[in-house]
């Protein structure tokens, strides 16, 4: 069985964060150059090694805006303390539902689109040693929901797409994706179900058509459409 991360085994949903000031108005930008070059990047991010800081620098100098090396690092230091937050306090139902699936010899497959600084706290989750393969888009050179990648973790399982299902919340087109492939998808509801109403409306349409779960004691249930 192959799971997305974000959202599937850990969730970014905080009830108590309330908005501070932008990283934009912090760095003296504005919103519009903030997220155009956000934006741009993204890709990149997503499929090489690309320093957080670097991309601070590069909106400040799209802005025409002396970077401030102290307000950089101390964006980069809470960026990565708010990535690690949820590895922290991982929910005790999704570690119960996985060392079950790992009793009943199953293998284990994590494929995660992400950024370097997104996952620097991995290594130190109880989610890590429970993984027979870990593809992080970043590493890989490609991202969900290209063919390629899911691939490299059915390579890594030794498994064919048949015999192995894949359970995600559907961002990234991942459900669509891991179907094209000949994965069976799945969607999680469980941590989806937490956010507000908008986010899961913009999720919906990309988990049309796949069963949803709505816990993780549901995973078992999935073992009969794959590993």
């Amino acid at each position: 069985m192959v799971f997305d991360l974000f959202e599937t085994l850990v969730t970014e949903f905080d009830p108590e964060w309330k908005p501070g000031p932008s990283p934009a108005s912090r760095l003296g930008v504005s919103d519009e150059v903030f997220d155009h070059v956000w934006q741009s990047r993204h890709s990149e991010r997503m499929t090489r090694v690309v320093d957080f800081r670097d991309v601070l620098r590069e909106i400040c100098a799209t802005a025409a805006r002396e970077a401030d090396a102290a307000v950089i690092q101390a964006l980069y230091s809470e960026r990565l303390a708010a990535k690690a937050k949820p590895f922290l306090s991982v929910d005790g139902r999704v570690l119960e539902a996985l060392n079950g699936l790992r009793a009943r010899g199953l293998k284990l497959g994590l494929v995660s689109n992400c950024s370097v600084e997104e996952v620097a706290a991995w290594a130190t989750s109880p989610l890590a040693p429970l993984f027979d393969c870990v593809v992080f888009s970043y590493q890989a050179g490609v991202a969900k929901p290209a063919a390629a990648i899911f691939q490299i973790a059915l390579d890594e399982l030794e498994l064919p797409p048949g015999r192995v299902a894949f359970v995600g919340d559907g961002g990234s087109d991942e459900l669509a994706g891991a179907a094209r492939v000949g994965m069976s998808p799945h969607c999680a509801m469980w941590f989806l179900n937490q956010w507000p109403v908008g986010l899961r409306e913009r999720r919906a349409e990309r988990r049309l058509g796949f069963p949803a779960l709505s816990s993780p004691a549901d995973l078992p249930t999935v073992v009969g459409d794959g590993s």
